[in-house]
């Protein structure tokens, strides 16, 4: 059997011409330095709800006061003549909103010569600079921060294939070695993880992931993954919960700090597609990216809200015109205001509902809110205002056009209404629910991620 859309269904949507996502969901946000190669940018990081950073690849940074919507271009040091990593997208942290460190390759990343930190205590009113090395073939890989003191940072030579691994206590003007292991995350002072493979690159099984409970002195083995597919990237919330994703749709995490680990085979996750970067705003919520199996290529975020035990997806606006647009970075600040970046210079954004009323109008207007919260699980409101009676109903539906729950089916009288819909056994999806009264139609859609 083919699965198709009825025709009276796309005719439906035609004739609703208010037909809408409202404001939730995610737009495409505008990059100053354009699009394409030169425009490349790597992590991002928001310090407040409407205050964010995003590393550019030549060691300068884009940033927002207001939410993205608009970016300004930070450049620190005008003179010099640096790189920074877009992918992976791990060379910038920051701590509060006064404290930000940059890693960047002093050169070019076709020849490394060294590396240094870009450093701010007050914003980024000013900055100041701490050379790591000039060592011919150096790079600047990775940095985090933990709070304005504690800090490690990676600088691989490829000319001489080792690794130098750092470690400062005092924000960045000392640093000392640490017996590093290779891409890391740590949760505070003492707790980190690390992951690491074989053979060129790391590129090769086994993949390892290791624990140090003493800021780096020392590392546990704690999992050996003998299938392919490479690591990319590895965040934790807090001590206990933790996830490394990576090539062929590789999904791994644990939920006791590292002493058991689970392939995580259910996100629905392209297993043809590469995974470069994962976000965990608590236990329960996290993102991680992947693409379609098209010929767009368009890139999507598995999301989970209950720490991994069902899955949805969020499409991001980017298209396919340069063949790619893998996602480098995923930042959350809470589950409706998030920020992604990916190839080609391209930053989106999504908002979800905020509050039930968020957009109610008068009531001498017909209106049909976003439902709230949105995604939602189990249940959601949906709020509504008539100026003037009429018979109303509401109802849902599902992508093929299904009707499956019918929320109003009577005469309402002048008035602002709210009604509840429960999911019961609906699978995670995206759902449509209409409100037709008077001439009044419209048509919203909302998301199930259970």
């Amino acid at each position: 059997m083919k699965w198709y859309i009825p025709v009276y269904w796309v005719l439906f949507f035609i004739s609703f011409s208010s037909f809408s996502f409202a404001q939730t969901g995610w737009v495409e946000q505008t990059n100053p330095l354009g699009y394409g190669e030169e425009a490349m940018i790597g992590k991002v990081q928001f310090v407040s709800a409407s205050e964010g950073w995003i590393a550019t690849h030549d060691g300068r940074f884009l940033h927002s006061t207001d939410g993205g919507s608009s970016w300004n271009i930070i450049n620190p040091f005008p003179s010099d003549t640096v790189a920074c990593f877009s992918d992976p997208s791990v060379s910038m942290s920051w701590v509060g909103t006064t404290h930000g460190w940059n890693i960047n390759t002093i050169g070019s990343l076709n020849d490394g010569n060294g590396a240094v930190i870009y450093k701010t205590t007050n914003s980024g009113s000013s900055w100041s600079k701490i050379n790591l090395s000039n060592e011919s073939g150096a790079y600047g890989i990775q940095l985090q921060f933990v709070d304005i003191n504690n800090g490690w940072a990676l600088i691989y030579n490829f000319n001489s294939g080792l690794a130098t691994f750092l470690r400062t206590t005092d924000g960045g003007n000392t640093w000392n070695p640490f017996s590093g292991i290779g891409l890391f995350y740590f949760v505070d002072s003492n707790n980190g993880w690390a992951y690491t493979g074989s053979g060129q690159g790391g590129s090769q099984p086994p993949f390892l992931i290791y624990k140090t409970t003493n800021g780096g002195n020392s590392w546990a083995e704690q999992f050996s993954d003998n299938t392919a597919g490479q690591y990319n990237a590895i965040r934790f919330s807090d001590l206990n919960n933790g996830w490394v994703v990576g090539a062929n749709g590789k999904v791994v995490k644990t939920t006791n700090g590292g002493t058991d680990w689970t392939f995580v085979t259910n996100s629905g996750i392209n297993s043809l597609q590469s995974c470069k970067t994962v976000f965990t705003l608590d236990a329960n919520n996290i993102w991680i990216p992947s693409k379609q199996n098209d010929n767009e290529q368009t890139p999507y975020l598995a999301v989970t809200t209950d720490g991994g035990l069902t899955w949805g997806t969020l499409t991001t606006p980017f298209g396919n015109p340069q063949g790619s647009n893998a996602i480098f970075s995923i930042y959350f600040c809470d589950i409706n205001n998030g920020w992604v970046t990916a190839d080609y210079g391209r930053i989106a954004k999504y908002t979800g509902a905020t509050s039930v009323d968020d957009e109610l109008i008068s009531l001498s207007d017909y209106s049909l809110a976003q439902n709230y919260p949105n995604p939602f699980n189990p249940s959601t409101t949906i709020k509504f205002n008539i100026p003037e009676s009429g018979f109303t109903t509401i109802r849902v539906y599902n992508l093929l056009g299904s009707e499956i729950a019918t929320l109003v089916n009577e005469i309402k009288q002048r008035g602002i209404y709210q009604v509840n819909f429960a999911s019961e056994d609906l699978p995670s999806g995206t759902y449509f629910y209409s409100m037709e009264v008077n001439s009044f139609r419209e048509v919203k859609k909302m998301i199930l991620l259970k």
